[in-house]
């Protein structure tokens, strides 16, 4: 399995870079504060 990306765990979610051959960005995984059963427990930024 290929990795396109390195994150780091930072106390309120995780921090790093996606990249591949067309794409280089970096990205913050938020944890949603009160999320619902049904919906996402995280937020990318």
């Amino acid at each position: 399995m290929a990795n396109i990306g390195t994150f780091t765990s930072n106390g309120t979610g995780f921090t790093g870079t996606i990249r591949t051959l067309a794409l280089n960005v970096k990205a913050r995984f938020v944890r949603i504060e009160n999320p619902s059963d049904k919906g996402p427990h995280f937020r990318i930024l």
